[in-house]
């Protein structure tokens, strides 16, 4: 029964503030969305930074005299492939590398040589723990020392700019992070607070009659987690729209279900806001 004591009177509170709660519950929806928005481009931007990864790859040259030995060719491409940080390996023959440069740049340039002169090579996808400039310089000192390999290949620019970008990435992710919540949490409360403040005195007066702290608050942390929700509504449906409208856009945005994510953050946070802007006028 006090229960739907506290239902009622958070219905109630909603139908005697109808501006300060539209107005509670847009910024709520606005900031939710906002959120929203920073967590799909959180998402872009981590798998940008995956398919970066993987494109990381170093290439091992075998020498032509191991090249020309079936069996020394076998060994040596055994000793790369089982080096630590190879996930996988790639053989190109002479052959093929004289394909793939035709085809490049034309033929025109491999008229005036009779012989192939390209070698042959093993193309390596390196793992993630290797993607860093100093295990890219240890990875290629230990490709070198095997037996057969001529010459070493690592995209150490390209690993340089993944790490660059991935350490910014994380910071700023942090700080983005911390911000929106100390937003959200400073703008929900201040919001709610302005629907509390008409009715300051009722709350003083319930106080000074003996009403328990956990009475005259409930009514209002409800009212708080209810628009809280309404605001995720809004959130997750603006969203949906923005969705819509940029399908033909290739924008990655995760499963459906990361949204509704919103719902319990808006209802957090309004509880957390009602719950901070009730104690003011009790303390008051």
């Amino acid at each position: 029964m006090i229960f739907l004591y506290f239902v009622k009177e958070a219905l109630r509170g909603f139908y005697q503030a109808k501006l300060m709660t539209f107005v509670a519950v847009v910024t709520i929806g606005l900031t939710l969305f906002f959120l929203g928005c920073v967590m799909v481009g959180y998402i872009n931007i981590k798998q940008w930074l995956q398919s970066a990864a993987d494109r990381v790859e170093a290439i091992a040259y075998i020498d032509e005299a191991v090249a020309a030995d079936s069996l020394s060719l076998a060994e040596c491409i055994s000793a790369v492939r089982s080096t630590r940080g190879v996930v996988k390996a790639v053989v190109v023959d002479k052959k093929e590398a004289w394909e793939r440069f035709k085809t490049l740049y034309g033929s025109a340039m491999l008229e005036a040589v009779e012989d192939n002169p390209f070698p042959v090579s093993v193309e390596l996808t390196l793992d993630k723990n290797m993607q860093t400039t100093d295990r890219a310089t240890t990875l290629k000192k230990e490709l070198a020392s095997v037996r057969g390999v001529e010459d070493v290949q690592v995209s150490q620019a390209w690993v340089a700019m993944v790490q660059k970008f991935r350490n910014y990435f994380v910071i700023a992710t942090f700080c983005i992070g911390l911000v929106l919540i100390v937003t959200l949490h400073f703008m929900i409360a201040n919001t709610i607070k302005l629907t509390i403040y008409g009715r300051k005195e009722l709350l003083r007066n319930m106080h000074f009659v003996g009403a328990t702290a956990t009475y005259i608050k409930m009514p209002f942390i409800l009212e708080g987690i209810i628009q809280g929700i309404i605001g995720g509504a809004l959130a997750v449906s603006a969203l949906l729209i923005v969705k819509i409208s940029l399908s033909h856009v290739p924008v990655f945005w995760g499963h459906w279900s990361m949204f509704f994510l919103l719902f319990p953050i808006g209802a957090l946070f309004g509880c957390i806001g009602s719950m901070s802007a009730v104690r003011k006028f009790l303390i008051a």
